[in-house]
């Protein structure tokens, strides 16, 4: 045995989310998740023979019942591939250890905090015995341990996700051109959202036709490049959201995108983080960043943070993740974001 370590970006809320008819006739909860990997969780992975998983910081107890999940995958079957020498199947319940997490998501605001820490954790138990689990069965293994969870498994691919099952219902297209968001917490003083005691949305018939609607639009837009219609369907998504969980201050940033030069609003469906999109290199004009400050002070934001999604595909680092320190995007803590303006 060895220590395991794993790395998992987080998420930027979603850029569609809603309910879709199932070819049976009812309908299942999906999404398409934004990547954000300027936000993210790393694990280190301790094992013993005791039989118990602990877990710093100690609050995290989706992480911990992510590595008890995964260390009874590896002991009864070895589900995962076996990278080197596994676990054998009499050693299940025998083992536990000592979980470390370090994270840079920020919770409640809906950037997926608690799926990045279980990604991360369920990759650093595979990597403490020489396995390693497929995003599939990662997936799995995460709406086990905390009921619904986002994609982060896949790195930089968009998927529609059916997050209460953990399963994938379609890979979409790749944007080879990619876009640049530029993302900021709405309500800075509204204490976040508590996902677990959110209320399962219901849709009208006319909701269902229309969120339908926006899928195949999506679809659309990412085959042709159109980055101008991803943004349409990201604006429309967030528009309806607004009867379920309302993000403050929306019709207003509704408005400011096509001012500042933005295709479109996207916003965390469950959470008060919200992003401006724009085109490869839109986010660059110094009067987007004038207007931008004025509407800092017109809601009282703690600052902005800009970063990319799609493009070319960049190498992976450590543990299927990508490299920590992105160079092509730039970053602004929330817990320190006064200099956000200046650091862009």
């Amino acid at each position: 045995m060895k220590f395991g370590y794993g790395f998992a970006p987080a998420h930027h809320g979603e850029i569609l989310q809603g309910a879709f008819r199932d070819a049976g006739g009812g309908t299942r909860q999906g999404l398409v998740s934004l990547p954000c990997k300027i936000f993210w969780s790393e694990a280190f992975f301790f094992p013993n023979t005791s039989g118990e998983v602990s877990v710093e910081p100690a609050g995290k107890w989706k992480a911990r019942r992510a590595a008890e999940i995964a260390l009874g995958w590896l002991g009864a079957g070895n589900k995962g591939t076996c990278l080197g020498t596994c676990l054998d199947a009499s050693l299940d319940g025998r083992f536990g250890g000592r979980l470390v997490i370090r994270s840079r998501t920020p919770e409640r605001l809906g950037l997926g905090s608690s799926t990045s820490d279980v990604a991360a954790v369920v990759r650093a138990v595979a990597d403490a015995f020489g396995a390693k689990f497929t995003p599939d069965e990662t997936a799995a293994i995460a709406v086990e341990a905390e009921f619904a969870s986002d994609p982060v498994f896949f790195e930089e691919r968009l998927v529609h996700f059916a997050q209460r099952e953990g399963r994938v219902i379609e890979y979409l297209p790749h944007l080879a051109t990619g876009f640049e968001i530029v993302g900021f917490d709405a309500d800075p003083l509204g204490g976040g959202v508590d996902t677990l005691n959110l209320k399962r949305p219901s849709y009208t018939s006319s909701e269902l036709d229309e969120i339908e609607s926006l899928l195949g639009r999506l679809r659309r837009g990412l085959r042709t490049w159109d980055i101008q219609i991803i943004g349409e369907v990201s604006t429309a998504s967030a528009r309806l959201n607004q009867r379920h969980v309302r993000l403050r201050g929306f019709d207003l940033l509704v408005d400011m995108a096509p001012l500042i030069g933005a295709v479109g609003l996207q916003v965390a469906h469950s959470g008060s983080v919200a992003g401006f999109l724009f085109r490869p290199g839109g986010s660059g004009n110094p009067k987007v960043w004038t207007r931008l400050e004025a509407l800092r002070e017109e809601l009282g934001l703690a600052g902005f943070w800009r970063f990319r999604v799609g493009g070319q595909k960049r190498r992976k680092g450590r543990a299927g993740g990508e490299p920590r320190r992105i160079t092509s995007s730039r970053s602004v803590p929330l817990g320190n974001q006064s200099a956000a303006l200046s650091m862009i």
